[in-house]
């Protein structure tokens, strides 16, 4: 097979598979259908049941979005590589017409003239503006949870405290 012929989805399937076979679980997407929760204003407000169960959700989440960023990576990872090599292959004739002009300009130039290549280009950019969504998302449940946390660790040390330090 030459490199030009790659084909991402059957190497992410792979891939999948072979990450499969270690056996390691993937956690499930959390129960509940409203894409929404609520933080209270005050952590401080919940008890300690409220407390414990937003600390759980958070980290369903958390562990849920990193299992699709996982999955979104290694999706992006081979399909960069596809179409870094189906630009670079196909630019070679338009480097010849255009001579010594920037990279950018010969993607473009390759973008406009071969349009087998738009849907790899636009999966590619999907790719690409999906990554922050979930960097961004895994970084806030992170905070939020840490957030919980500390109140959780200030109740205990308080209630240590209320026994005489235990």
């Amino acid at each position: 097979m030459k490199p030009s012929e790659v084909d991402s989805d059957a190497i992410l399937k792979e891939v999948l598979s072979d990450v499969g076979k270690l056996r390691l679980p993937w956690p499930k997407q959390p129960a509940g259908d409203d894409p929404t929760f609520d933080f209270p204003p005050d952590p401080a407000l919940l008890n300690i049941l409220e407390l414990a169960g937003l600390m759980g959700r958070l980290m369903g989440w958390f562990g849920y979005n990193t299992q699709m960023l996982a999955r979104l990576e290694s999706e992006l990872v081979l399909v960069d590589a596809e179409y870094r090599l189906k630009v670079n292959a196909a630019g070679i004739a338009a480097r010849k017409e255009l001579g010594r002009v920037s990279a950018e300009v010969i993607e473009s130039a390759v973008l406009a003239e071969n349009e087998e290549i738009t849907p790899l280009y636009q999966r590619r950019l999907k790719l690409l503006s999906l990554k922050p969504q979930f960097d961004r998302r895994g970084i806030m449940y992170e905070k939020l949870h840490s957030a919980l946390s500390r109140e959780q660790s200030r109740r205990e040390m308080e209630a240590q405290l209320a026994r005489g330090g235990e």
